[in-house]
């Protein structure tokens, strides 16, 4: 793989437009008493793993967490997820227009000659979607075989497990004022998660609003 002459060619129209016809278009955040399932797949994302992923990360001034399966949320919003020892995903706030996650994510692909990991495409290859809301644990719980709930999953905790019947990462980092979880999955597997999703919010009876999140806030 040519790491450093690669250049993003990902056809972002397909990722954008994934779900989105199907749900109903959210363009503001929500609140902290909202119970919502929101599809964030069109948010900016980047993923890197192998040798000189770590120290590249940091020096590009993000908090890296010191242990795997952890995440921390850096002054400029963008959170680092640490997938693995030499892995990590970054992800521009839920909503966010993700400028600085691009401008991170053009100045790798500018950056020759030091290890610096290679490219995970982690935007192309994976689906996003929040669940957040007073009642997120219960429908986390109802869709994951890990209980995931406040006492097993912290505050910027990142659990790689199985749940909507797919392998998945979900980190919870609590958006919104809310208890929230990130959830990442196989785009190609996305129609069938939100199948899953719908189904499960509606059993639980908990008022999930489920929506696609399109805002530039």
């Amino acid at each position: 793989m040519n790491t450093s002459g690669h250049t993003n060619t990902a056809d972002l129209s397909l990722r954008s437009d994934l779900l989105g016809h199907r749900l109903a278009l959210r363009e503001n955040l929500p609140g902290a008493t909202e119970n919502v399932v929101l599809e964030c797949t069109p948010g900016e994302r980047f993923g890197l793993r192998g040798p000189g992923t770590i120290d590249w990360v940091a020096a590009q001034g993000l908090t890296v967490p010191a242990a795997v399966n952890a995440a921390e949320v850096s002054p400029c919003g963008t959170t680092v997820m640490r997938l693995g020892q030499q892995e990590v995903l970054l992800t521009a706030p839920a909503g966010d227009r993700g400028q600085r996650l691009r401008d991170l994510q053009q100045a790798w692909h500018e950056n020759p000659g030091a290890a610096k990991g290679f490219d995970a495409y982690r935007d192309e290859g994976w689906a996003w979607f929040v669940v957040s809301g007073p009642d997120a644990p219960a429908l986390m719980r109802r869709i994951s075989m890990s209980d995931l709930g406040p006492k097993n999953l912290s505050v910027n905790g990142v659990a790689q497990t199985r749940a909507l019947h797919l392998d998945v990462v979900i980190a919870r980092l609590d958006r919104f004022g809310a208890i929230s979880y990130d959830i990442f999955l196989d785009i190609a597997s996305a129609k069938f998660a939100l199948d899953v999703l719908e189904e499960t919010a509606q059993e639980l009876d908990a008022g999930f609003r489920i929506s696609a999140l399109r805002t530039a806030a």
